[in-house]
C-alpha cells in the first residue's frame, strides 16, 4: 500500500495502483536459449560479463530458480535514520554526511513522519544564514510513503511515475521503519537478472 503524508496527516488521494491484483512472475525454465552468436570476434572468455558468450550468460542467469516476488520488508534498509523537525539544517546535513546517507525522514517529537529532506535540499541552504534554521523550513511536507507489505514491482512503478528516488516505509502508527532507494532496486537486479520489475 502507498499513500501520501502531508505534514503528518494521511492524504485521502493515494497513487493509483492495483495492489490486490499483482501477478506473480516466475523465472521461466522451459526450453533452451536460442543460439544467438559466439560473442565478439577476437575476444576470449573472461570473468567480465561483456567478454563472455551470450548463451553462457543467459544459461547462468536462468539457473537456479530465483525468488519471483519481493516485498518491501525484505529489501528495505532498517532501522532508518531520522531527525526531529526542530533540528537545525546544519545539524541534519552534518548527520547525513556522517552516516553517508542522501535521504533523511523528519519526525515530530512522537517519532511520527512529518517530512523528508535530501542532501540537495540542505546543501542549498548551508551556505547562508539559513543553516541555523529548523529543518522543518527546508523539508518536503508532502511525502509519498509505503508499507512493509507492498510488492516491489509496484514500488518500482510508483518511483518512476512520481519521479522520486526514495520511499520511506512506515508502520500503522506512521512511524518510519525503513527506507528504499533506486540504488536498492539496481542491486536487486544485479543479484537476480531474471527478476521482472514490471507489472
Amino acid at each position: 500500500m502507498f499513500f501520501w503524508i502531508h505534514d503528518g496527516r494521511i492524504s485521502p488521494n493515494p497513487p493509483q495502483t492495483q495492489l490486490d491484483k499483482v501477478p506473480r512472475v516466475y523465472p521461466t525454465r522451459q526450453g533452451s536459449p536460442t543460439q544467438i552468436g559466439e560473442g565478439e570476434p577476437g575476444t576470449t572468455p573472461t570473468g567480465s560479463f561483456l567478454h563472455r558468450k551470450p548463451e553462457d550468460v543467459y544459461k547462468e542467469s536462468s539457473e537456479p530458480a530465483e525468488k519471483p516476488v519481493f516485498f518491501l520488508h525484505e529489501m528495505m534498509t532498517t532501522p532508518v535514520y531520522t531527525k526531529e523537525k526542530d533540528e537545525t539544517i546544519e545539524a541534519c546535513l552534518d548527520f547525513m554526511l556522517e552516516k553517508r546517507i542522501r535521504h533523511l525522514p523528519i519526525t515530530n517529537r512522537l517519532g511520527e513522519l512529518v517530512g523528508f529532506v535530501s542532501d540537495r535540499d540542505l546543501l542549498d541552504k548551508i551556505k547562508s544564514y539559513e543553516k541555523e534554521m529548523p529543518v522543518s523550513d527546508a523539508m518536503t511536507k508532502r511525502v509519498l510513503v509505503g508499507t512493509p507489505g507492498a510488492e516491489i514491482r509496484q514500488v518500482t512503478k510508483v518511483l518512476l511515475e512520481e519521479r522520486i528516488g526514495c520511499l520511506p516505509i512506515v508502520n500503522d502508527d506512521n512511524l518510519p521503519v525503513g527506507i528504499i532507494t533506486r540504488s536498492d532496486l539496481l542491486r536487486l537486479l544485479l543479484k537476480y537478472p531474471n527478476l521482472s520489475l514490471t507489472v
